[in-house]
């Protein structure tokens, strides 16, 4: 009995032992292929950090009429961000929604994304873009989110 408890344990670990291999094998080869074994590639900060993402609607508050063009409201928009931030993401997107007198309203609306920004800077320029395009409020989430800039092979 005693001999098979030791065969059974000696096949045991040798197996062990290559699922350790195979795991450090596979774990090289992800490494190489993102680069980070290799001295010669471009690496990047990786890590969390915090996105904020704002909506800007177009309609005037007082009209709820758009009252300029979509690519003027697009270069506020613009300016005022590169004002506060290094760079963003825009989209362009329609909302929705319900006025006070439960009239639905259709809304030209601009979704800026921004990476690594600060909750007040955020302000700050939601502020300016609240008083430029004459809005109630903008809609401001954010989320920690993790980041990488790739930069390939």
């Amino acid at each position: 009995m005693s001999d098979k408890i030791s065969i059974s344990a000696i096949i045991i670990s040798a197996a062990s032992l290559c699922c350790s291999a195979i795991c450090l094998v596979m774990a090289l080869n992800a490494g190489n292929a993102s680069g980070k074994n290799d001295p010669a590639a471009v690496q990047h900060d990786e890590g969390t950090d915090t996105q904020y993402v704002m909506y800007v609607g177009t309609n005037d508050k007082d009209t709820y009429q758009l009252k300029m063009t979509t690519e003027e409201a697009k270069n506020i928009v613009d300016e005022v961000c590169l004002k506060y931030f290094e760079g963003y993401t825009l989209q362009e997107a329609v909302g929705a929604w319900k006025d006070e007198k439960n009239n639905m309203t259709h809304e030209y609306t601009l979704v800026c994304y921004f990476d690594g920004a600060d909750k007040e800077t955020v302000y700050k320029a939601a502020d300016e873009l609240i008083e430029k395009l004459n809005q109630s409020s903008l809609l401001i989430e954010h989320d920690t989110i993790n980041i990488e800039y790739y930069s390939g092979k």
